[in-house]
């Protein structure tokens, strides 16, 4: 029972990776080398519940000491939220949370997220986790926080999943909700300067974003799972005038885009980009989420607008060049897209963040990884005759199965070991996982392709070439020692 002079509520993001990963040349960052991000899912919460709980943030990446930090706040709390994905999050939630409940028994423990989401009776049954908010959480953890502040049972919150003694309880999800009628992202419950960065093209880079959810269905990918293939997009004016505010306030000149498809809606793009146009606030938008098939038919003009309105880089989930694994992946796309975009973002002078993945089980893994490092080394080379290597940005990483997707079921089917608890998850590597289907004479080439990236390693366009032609002749011994082994 929780008495009603506890109104604090302590919210946290752990630590995404074991030990901070670095490349020492890297020219850009990618998802190889975690980012200082702003908290964006927390401030979502917190944001709905700030006006009456003192709400307070701790993100372990840039809190000193958050384990103590953590448990000195939960002394006088009404609860304790963590927001987890599928990666290393886990692993460092669950070891906070074992000490929140050691020192503090009765305090309620709630976790959010893309993992929760998609596994929430799995994650009940962790001894130190009371409550799961799946999906959109605004709603549903203001719901939380009122039954907990009052002494209510949970019964009926739509979009929760719970402990009731030694049962686990899964209520009916909730329905995704219009982003507008939140309120805007409190930016002021954090510190923000602890939370810039510098980027490429500016030293005052802070997440954003501008829409939630995504349409597509990937079947490699939790965002179905977690939003219903639902998505909703804030006002283009809402945009414009939270930009100008956030830049003018804490003098950002740069926003990276964190939406999981900016380019959904063309026609609020355009709306959007005529506002930041004719307003002319002087900031720079980067790694904007694109999918390939969305923009390979995107006009002239609309790429000419979003140069001119700032857009300086497009984040593009490409994930193959082999077709066979885009249609595995139900991706929707063509690998003659690839190209198309590629052109479309040296013509108007956007930079391009590509990100690809090899080891999708069910596919031919030797066509699959040769025609994705080919398809990579066309990018760099269409960027290197220009002297333009600086303007791009390849992200290589393997397959990583996550729960309830198709392609988990297939990977279980191609000789995954179940993943059966949370703490599982929490000891999978996202980054660099070494699927049991993926001969590991294959894995290691394609790491040490993805070391030798020109956006990794910092070499020159020619030394570039050079590399890869190795690299490919190694692939043609690998495919004659196959052969031979069969």
């Amino acid at each position: 029972m929780h008495s009603k002079e506890k109104s604090t509520i302590i919210l946290f993001n752990p630590m995404p990776v074991k030990h901070a990963a670095t490349v020492p040349d890297k020219k850009t960052t990618s998802l190889q080398v975690p980012l200082v991000n702003v908290p964006l899912s927390l401030l979502a919460i917190g944001r709905m519940v700030r006006d009456d709980f003192d709400v307070k943030i701790i993100n372990a990446a840039v809190d000193n000491d958050y384990k103590e930090k953590i448990l000195d706040a939960c002394k006088s709390a009404l609860c304790f939220a963590v927001s987890s994905m599928t990666c290393y999050q886990i692993r460092d939630g669950i070891n906070i949370c074992a000490a929140v409940k050691e020192r503090y028994p009765d305090i309620p423990v709630i976790w959010g997220g893309y993992h929760p989401s998609t596994e929430p009776v799995q994650t009940l049954k962790n001894p130190y986790i009371d409550i799961v908010v799946k999906g959109q959480g605004e709603l549903t953890f203001r719901d939380i926080v009122d039954r907990l502040y009052n002494n209510e049972p949970l019964n009926g919150i739509q979009g929760i999943a719970y402990k009731d003694g030694e049962r686990i309880i899964n209520n009916p999800d909730r329905e995704f909700e219009d982003i507008g009628v939140f309120p805007r992202i409190p930016y002021d419950m954090i510190d923000i300067e602890r939370h810039i960065k510098g980027y490429k093209f500016g030293n005052r880079c802070i997440d954003y974003y501008t829409s939630q959810g995504c349409a597509s269905g990937c079947d490699f990918c939790s965002e179905p799972l977690f939003c219903g293939r639902r998505w909703s997009g804030l006002r283009p004016e809402i945009v414009l005038s939270e930009l100008e505010h956030l830049a003018e306030t804490y003098n950002i000149d740069t926003f990276m885009i964190r939406d999981s498809d900016f380019f959904l809606n063309t026609r609020r793009v355009k709306e959007l980009c005529k506002l930041l146009i004719e307003r002319e606030p002087g900031i720079r938008l980067t790694s904007v989420n694109g999918r390939m098939e969305h923009l390979a038919r995107m006009d002239n003009d609309t790429w000419a607008l979003a140069r001119r309105a700032g857009i300086h880089e497009i984040f593009i989930g490409f994930e193959s060049g082999y077709q066979d694994a885009l249609d595995a992946m139900n991706k929707g796309a063509k690998v003659g897209q690839i190209k198309i975009c590629i052109d479309k973002c040296i013509k108007h002078d956007i930079d391009i963040r590509g990100s690809f993945m090899v080891g999708i089980p069910g596919v031919d893994t030797e066509e699959e990884v040769k025609s994705t490092l080919n398809e990579i080394h066309r990018i760099i080379y269409a960027y290197g005759e220009k002297g333009r290597l600086s303007h791009m940005d390849i992200l290589l990483s393997f397959f990583t199965p996550y729960p309830n997707t198709p392609l988990y079921g297939i990977a279980l089917e191609s000789g995954l070991k179940p993943l059966n608890t949370l703490e599982d998850w929490g000891d999978f590597d996202q980054f660099d996982f070494k699927a049991p289907w993926f001969p590991q004479e294959y894995f290691d080439l394609v790491r040490e392709f993805r070391d030798g990236m020109p956006c990794n390693s910092g070499c020159g366009f020619d030394e570039w070439c050079e590399f890869y032609e190795g690299m490919v002749e190694r692939l043609d011994n690998e495919k004659r020692k196959y052969y031979k082994r069969s």
